[in-house]
């Protein structure tokens, strides 16, 4: 085979290895190239019957990889995104002060402590008796994507997560979304969320923008750690900073009811409303083939490996209150944001600031000069 390969041209050539341990071993950027989104691998049937260990260690392999391409996706994709909303929502946070909280201390872990995060898989649906029979016990923090469902079920969560930069994130949004329940997110976030007059929480990531952030006006407050790249994750993240022993993830797994991804209410269910016109539905993101769908579990045990808190399956029968949980919270004091020439500035001083960021943050961060 090498020999054939060898008569075609430099361009005709496709990557090909021979030696699985050799492969293993080379580094991420010499076989993958950061355009490439996704992965599929293909075993033949008859070495998969004949070499069924080497077979699951190579699908282990890549699905270990899986998290680290997306995260590289996600920032070509949405890069210039997150920073032009990091400086539209800093100039938003001066006009409206009064909306805003930012994250900027841990409590100290309470034994027996316990959050309850809500995502939007199909089984929340199944799950529905235990959260009305223990809405009151628990914190509990919904995700976006499940928030239409909890509130038709008569629920109101403690607080809402929204990560998610996209459009699509306002159609998780309903009209009728009590303006009282706080929105946990980012800088970098959807623009809807900052639109709402729900009250913000405004937590620091990992981005670099945030780390800037903290380090020139809040210097104190907590990095909230995602390795997962999963919005449970970040939830994690965030009850560890309130003080929690342990989370109950409800809404989270990876079965699916007649191919449906997430549950009912949700806002891909309107944006899939058939009478509306679209130049690509959400249909075949939420009704995957299963080969597709089995290579989401890895997050799963992604979570269970990383998670700093335990992961538990019941709630103990005397779990204490969160009623502290806002001492955590601080508004926003007089110097922030800063102005354009400040960010400018702040960032020249970074000499490990992505290039990528570095290029966009002149023009972006405009919108916080002084008006002639």
């Amino acid at each position: 085979m090498q020999s054939l390969l060898s008569e075609r041209s430099e361009t005709e050539i496709p990557k090909i290895f021979f030696d699985w341990k050799k492969f293993e071993s080379l580094d991420l950027r010499s076989w993958l190239s950061p355009e490439i989104r996704s992965i599929r691998v293909f075993v033949h049937p008859s070495y998969q019957r004949r070499y069924p260990e080497i077979c699951r260690e190579i699908l282990s392999f890549f699905q270990t990889r899986k998290s680290g391409s997306q995260n590289e996706a996600a920032k070509a994709e949405y890069g210039r995104l997150w920073v032009r909303n990091f400086f539209k929502h800093l100039k938003d946070v001066e006009e409206r002060r009064s909306y805003y909280k930012i994250l900027t201390h841990s409590l100290p872990t309470q034994p027996k402590r316990i959050g309850c995060f809500l995502g939007a898989s199909p089984n929340l649906e199944k799950e529905l008796d235990w959260i009305l029979a223990n809405k009151e016990k628990v914190f509990l923090l919904s995700s976006d994507t499940s928030l239409g469902f909890l509130l038709e079920s008569g629920i109101r969560p403690n607080a809402v997560l929204s990560i998610d930069s996209g459009l699509g994130t306002s159609y998780h949004f309903p009209q009728n979304v009590p303006e009282d329940i706080p929105i946990l997110t980012w800088f970098g976030g959807s623009t809807r969320i900052f639109e709402l007059k729900n009250p913000k929480i405004i937590y620091l990531s990992t981005f670099p923008l945030d780390q800037i952030l903290r380090a020139r006006f809040f210097p104190k407050a907590p990095i909230l750690e995602n390795p997962s790249l999963n919005v449970s994750g970040l939830a994690i993240s965030f009850f560890q900073n309130l003080g929690a022993e342990a989370i109950l993830l409800k809404g989270f797994g990876f079965t699916r009811e007649g191919g449906k991804t997430h549950c009912r209410a949700s806002g891909y269910e309107r944006y899939d409303r058939f009478f509306l016109n679209r130049k690509r539905s959400l249909y075949s993101a939420r009704y995957s083939p299963e080969s597709r769908w089995k290579t989401r579990t890895v997050v799963l045990d992604s979570l269970k490996s990383w998670s700093p808190i335990r992961i538990e399956t019941e709630l103990s029968a005397d779990t204490p209150s969160f009623s502290d949980w806002e001492k955590v919270l601080e508004e926003f004091h007089s110097p922030f944001p800063g102005t354009g020439k400040n960010w400018r500035s702040f960032c020249e001083q970074v000499p490990d600031l992505p290039q990528e960021i570095r290029k966009l943050v002149p023009n972006m961060s405009r919108l916080l000069d002084p008006k002639d």
